[in-house]
């Protein structure tokens, strides 16, 4: 077993890490901290791999790019908006983002996922990708998106380096859809998924069961994203922020999805996809090849094989999405941070991961108080 942080030589007790106080607000203010002092001989040869005491590696990493969205979905955000948006000068520019994506490259981060609040309504998007791909071409760049921005947008990211988008959709309905993103219009996301695909962008649909508003959706959902050649993905309803608010019998676990889908699919073993995050897979039953995924953050944890990391718009590095424990990137590098320098700090946040999210023990509450837009979902 891995020695304890404090009993291992590279973790002298630096300061680094800040436990932020369980209050509403997600943001993590660390201006005040030192530079990290790199231990004699960290990076010596070239960066190191990014892995943890439990011997997880990570190589996805989850970038927010903002923290706003153009929508309001119940179990994410509230009808106003977080309290606590950033302001401009408080995100990072484009430009940091580019260097710590660069950095995390180093250590062996081979996909990233540009996520929100909704990154399409960040000015200059375009840019971002841009600068990233022309930085690191082998990476594999992606973006999760509510598409309300998509159909004039899909070609021009397709052609400054994005692969693929994953499109959140929870319902067909205009009028469900509408209540459930309290204002959303669908035609706007369908439109945008068919310039998606037109694009040549590789497309998978993200899918929160929701008892009481889709719940005799599933299979018809299923059936139109097969139509079109599209992945879709069920996501557990995770107590995170907004969504710890909703009634017990809004949450629908996997099983109760695939019981839905009857005979479309073929109740084997769930598959993933190694580098591809937690999602795993059941085949159509009709041999079809289609896929469609399951995401089980509660009923089926998979928190030992987790290989993502996530940085949230302001610059803070986020183990896990139910942790509230973050390191200021943006604030080290704006004090003149070297890639160790950065290194290091991404190294210290990670080895005080938890091995679990502690959704279900119900003296943890500290997930609960974590908005999911500040946090890049």
């Amino acid at each position: 077993r891995p020695q304890p942080l404090d009993e291992r030589p590279w973790f002298t007790k630096l300061g680094l890490v800040h436990r932020l106080p369980v209050t509403p607000s997600a943001n993590s203010d660390l201006a005040g901290a030192d530079l990290p002092v790199v231990p004699v001989g960290f990076a010596a040869g070239g960066l190191p791999r990014l892995t943890d005491p439990t011997g997880r590696a990570y190589d996805y990493l989850r970038y927010s790019v903002t923290d706003r969205c153009d929508l309001a979905c119940r179990y994410c955000m509230p009808e106003t908006g977080e309290d606590d948006h950033a302001l401009r000068p408080e995100l990072t520019s484009f430009e940091e983002i580019t260097r710590i994506v660069e950095v995390f490259a180093q250590m062996g981060v081979r996909r990233v996922r540009f996520t929100g609040g909704e990154p399409l309504v960040r000015k200059g998007v375009l840019k971002l990708i841009e600068l990233v791909h022309r930085a690191r071409p082998e990476l594999s760049l992606v973006m999760t998106t509510n598409a309300t921005r998509l159909a004039e947008l899909a070609h021009p990211l397709q052609r400054a380096g994005l692969s693929g988008v994953n499109i959140s959709i929870d319902t067909l309905d205009p009028e469900n859809f509408r209540d459930v993103t309290r204002g959303g219009d669908l035609g706007r996301v369908l439109a945008g998924i068919h310039a998606a695909l037109d694009a040549g962008l590789d497309v998978k649909l993200n899918v929160v069961p929701l008892g009481g508003t889709n719940d005799d959706e599933f299979g018809r959902i299923v059936d139109w994203a097969w139509d079109l050649g599209i992945t879709p993905r069920f996501i557990e309803l995770m107590p995170i922020g907004e969504g710890a608010k909703l009634p017990p019998e809004t949450f629908i676990d996997a099983n109760a999805v695939v019981g839905a889908l009857g005979d479309r699919v073929i109740e084997h073993t769930r598959v993933g996809v190694d580098g591809h995050g937690p999602a795993r897979y059941l085949e159509a039953a009709d041999g079809s090849g289609h896929r469609v995924g399951f995401i089980t953050a509660l009923s089926d944890e998979f928190c030992a094989s987790c290989n993502r990391v996530r940085v949230t718009a302001r610059g803070d590095i986020r183990a896990c999405l139910a942790s509230r424990r973050a390191v200021s990137l943006r604030d080290l590098l704006r004090k003149g941070a070297s890639d160790a320098d950065l290194a290091w700090a991404v190294h210290w946040a990670i080895n005080g991961k938890a091995e679990g999210h502690s959704f279900l023990d119900h003296l943890a509450d500290e997930h609960e108080n974590v908005g999911m837009s500040l946090i890049g979902g």
